[in-house]
């Protein structure tokens, strides 16, 4: 069923205005290929088969694989040369893809699953999900349709013509394709025109590393090696070739051991007008003067061939750089703040770059060879397609298209001036590329036109990586869509400073950490220091302290001490008056006369051998109830001796009796045996029990007997 729906945003609305942005889109890409044809003579079928070379492989490599589509890349080639500067119907780009098709008819169709090695996956995995769905989903027929009108650059018309349909059996299988798709949208959350948009573009592609596209032809060089130019450049080897030019390695004769970069147009001129159109990039390049703007230094001609001679540079170009890694930040703002000055001084002098991208711009080594460390000065390279402020020439790689260019080259209404701002979009792009160049932009498919007209419309996205998040808002204004709220190349090359903005900081921190750390260890120190010293004194002080203490201590002590002492010769003193004054009192008393003392000490003596006497009559009667003690105290042991046998015995015949219990027959017997064993103990155990209470009683009674010694009156 045909969709007719004409609402906003409809199958039937997209396909009016894709057709009338493609008939714009060509026009436009006709006129800017009439104006490079008329500046470098190049021939009508050399432009287009190189513009449609890549998508002419994928599309017969997606329907008979990659060996046959090669095979058929270099029949078209050869039939290219022949057929297609001959005037008939339909445009060249038309002819080839149907001449194409026909041949494709012949062989036998081998399409590649939805889920195929070959195919393209997109990073956004929700996204491989939808085209793997859509290529699942879509017909051969709508899925051709859709390819070779969104993908291949060709108009409804133009396809229409390569496909062999009418208009009408080409907008039903484009309706119907688009109406799978929206489907397919409605079910994935209904998901906006720039996903319809990135589906298209990625739906039809092939994975490069598997499936590479055969080299382009090579066109034969202007120059052989070994030739010489105005007699004094001798060509050494050939640099690389563009599309209008090739460049070489030059020996300068005049000048011993100078080498030069020879350029020379591949075209010759055969007029004025292509004299003047040829003499256009001499006049750019000699307007601008800058050390990172490419110098002119000779020019001339050779056989109507303009040859020209630059600087050659030892180096690498940024593209060659960024295959290894990418730039650091340090080293983008060294590199991209010249770049910035460079592409101001081209602006302030009227000239825009168009084709800024890393393949264009040299990291020349500054210095003698072999020189450490290496200084390093970039150059901006190939103003072959740079303009005049006041021209409208449109140029350039897709994949760095400003929004402006985009939108002019695909027919958008009204689309913004292109100014000097589209170079600082440019240069912004190569910047994001070569901080991050997994955001790189792929062109699926080699769907230029549908990735210009995407471009047109959605402004790139900034670096993913995490340590450049914060650059992200930058990145937004440096790559906004409208050329109004971007900065010029000054501004820009000023605003790069935010590149080392964290490194710097973390510079700031580490030289104020140097500072502070050995400020604060000495603070510290002194503090340490000061606050040693006053504890030092305050411990002296304290130290003084408790000795004066200790000394008034012990000074209170011994004052004490001497009033007690005193105290106490002052009572021994009364004490021994007043003992004087008894003694006198009773020597004054007890007055005796010499023979009253003597009668009474003779009367003493006998009172005392009477006494002595009996002490002795006293102590032998103790010496006897000593030894008789002695006596009774051995017998007490000997009984007790013997009740602890008894004893023994008794435990002898108690355990014996254990022993024998266990026999019933001897068991009466020896317990009547025991009795009266038991019996005789027991006597005698009261008989020594009561020898030994007479022999304590005797004991307590000799030992409560008092001693007699004399006393002395």
């Amino acid at each position: 069923m045909i969709c007719t729906d004409d609402a906003p945003g409809s199958s039937a609305a997209v396909l009016r205005s894709w057709v009338r942005g493609s008939q714009r889109s060509f026009d436009i890409a006709a006129r800017s290929l009439s104006e490079s044809q008329v500046a470098h003579g190049s021939a009508p079928a050399d432009g287009v088969l190189h513009h449609h070379w890549s998508g002419l492989f994928q599309f017969a490599a997606i329907r008979v694989g990659a060996e046959s589509a090669a095979e058929l890349l270099e029949r078209i080639r050869v039939w290219a040369e022949h057929e297609l500067s001959v005037v008939s119907e339909g445009r060249p780009s038309a002819r080839l893809y149907r001449q194409l098709d026909l041949w494709l008819r012949e062989l036998p169709p081998r399409r590649l699953e939805a889920d195929a090695e070959e195919w393209w996956v997109p990073p956004d995995e929700g996204l491989t999900l939808l085209v793997q769905r859509l290529r699942r989903a879509l017909s051969p027929d709508q899925m051709t349709a859709l390819e070779i009108c969104h993908c291949r650059g060709l108009d409804p018309v133009e396809a229409a013509f390569a496909l062999g349909l009418t208009m009408a059996e080409l907008e039903q299988r484009l309706l119907s394709g688009l109406g799978v798709l929206e489907r397919l949208l409605d079910r994935h959350d209904g998901e906006g025109i720039a996903t319809r948009e990135r589906v298209l573009l990625q739906a039809f592609a092939l994975e490069p590393s598997r499936v590479r596209t055969p080299a382009r032809p090579r066109r034969a060089p202007v120059l052989a090696v070994g030739s010489v130019v105005h007699d004094r450049y001798e060509i050494e080897a050939p640099l690389g070739a563009g599309a209008f030019a090739d460049v070489y390695r030059a020996r300068d004769r005049d000048v011993t051991g100078h080498v030069v970069a020879l350029k020379i147009l591949r075209r010759p001129a055969g007029d004025p007008q292509a004299v003047r159109a040829a003499l256009r990039e001499l006049q750019l390049i000699a307007s601008v003067f800058h050390p990172s703007v490419v110098q002119l230094k000779d020019h001339g001609w050779h056989h109507g061939h303009l040859w020209f001679v630059m600087p050659l540079y030892r180096g690498e170009t940024l593209a060659q750089r960024l295959a290894r890694a990418p730039l650091s930040r340090p080293e983008a703002r060294e590199i991209f703040e010249v770049l910035a000055e460079a592409l101001s001084a081209m602006h302030r002098a009227g000239v825009r770059h168009q084709d800024i991208k890393p393949e264009n711009v040299f990291l020349a080594s500054i210095g003698p060879e072999g020189q450490s460390p290496v200084r390093t000065l970039p150059v901006l390279l190939d103003l072959g397609v740079a303009a005049k402020d006041v021209e409208l020439v449109l140029a350039g790689t897709p994949a760095y298209f400003a929004p402006e260019v985009a939108a002019r080259y695909s027919g958008m209404p009204d689309p913004p001036a292109v100014g000097p701002k589209a170079d600082v979009f440019s240069l912004a792009l190569t910047l994001r590329d070569a901080l991050d160049p997994t955001r790189g932009d792929y062109i699926a498919a080699a769907a230029v036109d549908a990735f210009v007209s995407f471009r047109a419309r959605h402004a790139p996205r900034p670096p993913a990586r995490m340590d450049l998040l914060d650059l992200a808002p930058a990145f937004a204004r440096w790559l906004n869509r409208h050329p109004d709220q971007r900065p010029d190349a000054e501004q820009f090359r000023q605003e790069l400073a935010l590149l080392t903005r964290p490194e710097e900081r973390r510079r700031r921190r580490h030289r104020l950490l140097r500072w502070l750390i050995p400020t604060v260890l000495a603070t510290v120190a002194l503090f340490a220091a000061v606050v040693l010293v006053l504890s030092k004194e305050a411990s002296e002080q304290r130290i003084e302290a408790e000795v004066e203490r200790t000394r008034a201590s012990r000074a209170a002590r011994a004052v004490a001490s001497m009033h007690a002492d005193l105290e106490l010769q002052e009572a021994m003193r009364q004490r021994l008056e007043a003992e004087v004054a008894e003694l006198e009192v009773r020597y004054q008393n007890s007055r005796f006369t010499r023979e009253e003392l003597a009668a009474r000490l003779a009367a003493s003596e006998g009172e005392s051998k009477l006494l002595e006497s009996r002490r002795q009559k006293q102590l032998a009667q103790l010496r006897k109830e000593a030894e008789e003690q002695k006596v009774l105290v051995g017998r007490q042991r000997a009984a007790l001796a013997a009740f602890e046998a008894l004893e023994e015995r008794q435990a002898d015949l108690m355990r014996e009796l254990d022993r024998t219990r266990s026999s019933f027959d001897q068991e009466h017997a020896l317990r009547v045996e025991a009795e009266a064993l038991s019996a005789a103990l027991a006597q005698r155990l009261e008989a020594t029990q009561a020898l030994v209470d007479r022999a304590r009683a005797r004991m307590s009674e000799i030992l409560a007997a008092p001693s007699a010694s004399p006393s002395v009156p």
